[in-house]
Formats: C-alpha cells, structure tokens, sequence
C-alpha cells in the first residue's frame, strides 16, 4: 500500500478509534493506579509478625543415684599364630560368660571381638610382628557387690578395662516423667510472669517442644591395667554409684493476650 491510499484508509477508521480511545485510556489509568494501590496493601506474605509473642525456656533439673553397676573386661592374647590365639581367647570369653550367668543377678553380654596385626620397627621400618587378639565381657546388675566380686574372680584371667554405673530404662522413664512435669509447670509460670509483667490478662501456647533425658549416659571409667592380665586374688572390684545429674528441657513460644 503506497502513502496515497493508506492516508484515506486512515480516514475511514478514524471514527472506529475514537469509541475505542475512551476505553483505552481508562486501562492505562488503571495501570498506572495500580502499583500505588499494591503498596498501600500490606502483603500476605509480608505482613508484620504477630504482637505479644514471647519465647520461653525452662529446665527442670534432679540428681539421680545410677542403680546398675557396669564392669567390662576383656580376653586378651598376642602371639604369631592367629588360628591358636583365636581358639585362646574364644575359650576364655565362653568361660567368663559361664561364670556370669552362674552369678545370681548379673547380666552378661559379650563385646567387641578384634583380631589385629602388631609391628615393630626393624631398621627404621615397620614390620609386622605377630598378633593381638581382643575380645570384651560386659557385665551388669542392680547388685554392686555382686559385680564387683564376678569382675575381681574373673580378673584371674581377663583384664578390667573399665567399670562405672547407669541408670536402668526403667529409672529413666521414671525421672523423664517427673522432671517433664517440673519443667512444664516452670514454663507456664514463666509465661504466666510474662504476661503479668507486659501488662496482659494471660496467654495461649502457640508452639512447645519438650525435650528429651539429659545427662543419663555417663562414659565408663577407665581402669588402665596392663595389657596381660594381672592377678588381683579374686579381690572384689570397688563400684561406687555416686550420682548423676539430669534434666529435661521445655522450650516454645506463648501468644499474650489482653
């Protein structure tokens, strides 16, 4: 189309665009409203967090006597023949366990058992110098004494590597029990002071996460014998409990109200 027609044809759509320049020009009002009317809303997804929310911690604290005793020893032999130093310290485990399970009350298990090369230097380098074969007895009772004679008889030919105390599932249940219910009264007087102290009538829990038993898995201590067993004429091992401390921990947020 050359410029002579195209200016009639102009013409001729003329009066059509007039209807529609009202229109059109409304829209683009509409959109230059717009993000003025998007920034007087406050978003959904942005708007201010709630007033009045406070976050609280309580922990209710106890000392427990443990009430398991816990003796572990082991069956230890070096040697160049590894088929023979197994065959050894196979023969004395099966006997301790014998022994513990003949004991009124004592609770036997058996541990690790390792088979492991030994060097030496030779020369300035390492070379292989036969084997060490360990293998642990674990023993376990409310009975203190008991543990203590069984781990003194059994030390005639095991080493006692460690001995300390627990506190049995049973106690445990017990005090996460009681401590969760200290520790829940202490968060509710706490968000009962907050509300008191900011001027509130009370509140409402909005999120509360109580935690678990703490404290209840002390490590074993050590009794650092040498490494072939060393006779102690069947002398009981001394276990003390002592005493353990636990706690239970309840932490959340509360939502104070007027």
């Amino acid at each position: 189309m050359n410029s002579r027609s195209f200016v009639p044809s102009l013409a001729r759509r003329l009066p059509g665009l007039r209807r529609h320049l009202p229109a059109v020009a409304l829209c683009a009002a509409c959109l230059a409203a717009a993000p003025l009317a998007l920034a007087q809303t406050p978003s959904a997804t942005c708007g201010a967090q709630p007033a009045g929310v406070v976050q609280l911690e309580a922990t209710a604290h106890a000392d427990v006597t443990p009430d398991r005793a816990v003796a572990v020893l082991a069956a230890v032999r070096q040697g160049s023949d590894v088929a023979t130093l197994n065959a050894e310290v196979t023969k004395l485990l099966d006997s301790a366990v014998k022994a513990a399970r003949a004991t009124p009350g004592v609770q036997v298990q058996t541990g690790s058992f390792q088979t492991q090369p030994r060097y030496k230097a030779v020369a300035g380098q390492s070379q292989q110098d036969g084997w060490s074969v360990r293998a642990q007895i674990i023993l376990k009772s409310v009975d203190f004494a008991a543990v203590g004679r069984l781990a003194g008889q059994l030390a005639q030919s095991l080493q006692v590597e460690s001995t300390g105390t627990e506190i049995s599932p049973e106690l445990q249940a017990h005090e996460l029990a009681k401590l969760t219910q200290m520790a829940i009264a202490q968060y509710r007087t706490q968000a009962q002071a907050a509300a008191h102290d900011f001027g509130y009538a009370g509140y409402t829990l909005r999120e509360v996460n109580i935690g678990s038993l703490q404290g209840a898995s002390p490590a074993p201590r050590p009794m650092f014998r040498a490494m072939a067993a060393v006779p102690m004429g069947e002398q009981a091992v001394p276990i003390e409990p002592g005493v353990q401390a636990l706690g239970v921990t309840v932490s959340g947020s509360v939502q104070l109200q007027r």
